[in-house]
């Protein structure tokens, strides 16, 4: 069968595309030049977020599967890695939109009420799928954001919502993770005995100092007892579960310590791969984070200290959700608990021989 002639804006459907801007400020009789720009930047923004789903939702199902290849932890890999190139070109959309000035912007901007960017569901489809704690999301009011949804989109959202998330998913893959138990070897254990000698030495070299002064000594003492609190808690079941019951940890100790694993002995041929993972997935959560930073100032750039079209706070609204709504928080906490690599313990022959072997074999 002959193949139909594609023409090209056929195959993109531009004049859908095309024929999309309306501007409310001509349909009132007054035509203001900027919400041309204004409308197109959101646009784009938004088949942005379609892509960005489309590459979240292959990550998740790959890192899902009972059995991960590490062929798939690649793929994975180049998902994330091409979603962060993404998020780094919406940041610079920002650019562009803040060629419109204030006063420009005042000239349509009544106009857009009560409509809101809190309304974009692909961006709260995005944010659930990312793994966002609903505990600590930032409310626009005591309705909550759903509520300004209309009935087929909050539908949508809600389906989305019992889709696994990249969290949950992240979570688990670790949890799975091999290697760190043999006979007669625990990570935990050798991890934590690691961190006992180094506290232990450098409570040696304070006493050794004479310059010190009592009370200087002391103060030093007490900040290494926090940190050594501060350690023994991911090596205690007891004292971690008590972490997660008061929302100050999220991951579960089985994936943090995985984690930690992956981290410390990432120059393994085997680990190599996983710990890129994991650095691209902290990446992609700072690269939100700071999608939302620069909206927020150009929030203020724009609106100064107005309230959002939607009624929120507008620039207080998203400097709040800059941090809270933080998702790999307890990944990026793992540096507190990285030792020099001096320090680090060594594995055992059975386990190092396997992490380098598999590498071998390809």
């Amino acid at each position: 069968m002959e193949r139909k002639r594609l023409y090209y804006s056929d195959y993109l459907q531009l004049d859908k595309i095309l024929g999309a801007q309306h501007l409310r400020s001509s349909e009132l009789g007054e035509p203001a030049h900027e919400e041309m720009l204004f409308i197109i930047v959101h646009q784009a923004f938004e088949l942005w977020f379609k892509q960005l789903l489309w590459e979240l939702r292959d990550a998740i199902a790959r890192l899902g599967q009972d059995y991960v290849p590490e062929s798939d932890v690649g793929i994975a890999l180049d998902r994330i890695r091409r979603m962060l190139a993404i998020v780094e070109l919406l940041e610079r959309q920002f650019d562009v939109l803040e060629t419109m000035t204030p006063q420009q912007f005042m000239e349509f901007r009544d106009l857009l009420y009560p409509a809101s960017g809190f309304e974009s569901v692909q961006f709260r489809m995005l944010e659930v799928l990312l793994g966002v704690d609903e505990r600590h999301r930032v409310q626009i009011d005591a309705a909550g954001y759903r509520a300004r949804l209309h009935d087929h989109d909050r539908t949508a959202l809600e389906r989305v919502a019992a889709e696994p998330n990249l969290f949950a998913t992240i979570e688990r893959w670790l949890e799975k993770m091999p290697f760190m138990e043999s006979s007669g070897y625990r990570f935990l254990d050798a991890y934590r005995r690691a961190v006992e000698r180094i506290f232990a030495h450098d409570r040696e070299e304070l006493h050794r100092v004479a310059t010190l002064s009592d009370d200087e000594r002391r103060k030093q003492l007490d900040q290494i007892a926090r940190l050594e609190a501060h350690f023994a808690a991911l090596f205690d079941e007891g004292a971690y579960r008590q972490l997660i019951e008061r929302g100050e940890k999220r991951m579960s100790q089985r994936a943090t310590l995985a984690a930690l694993f992956i981290a410390v002995y990432a120059n393994y041929p085997l680990l190599q791969q996983p710990y890129r993972l994991l650095d691209a997935v902290l990446e992609l959560d700072k690269r939100v984070s700071l999608f939302r930073f620069r909206h927020a100032l150009m929030v203020s750039r724009m609106i100064g200290q107005r309230t959002g079209t939607g009624g929120s706070s507008g620039f207080d609204y998203l400097m709040k959700t800059v941090l809270q709504h933080r998702v790999f928080t307890d990944l990026a906490a793992l540096a507190s608990y990285i030792l020099p690599s001096s320090q680090v313990p060594p594995l055992p022959p059975d386990i190092a021989e396997k992490l380098h072997f598999v590498a071998e074999l390809r």
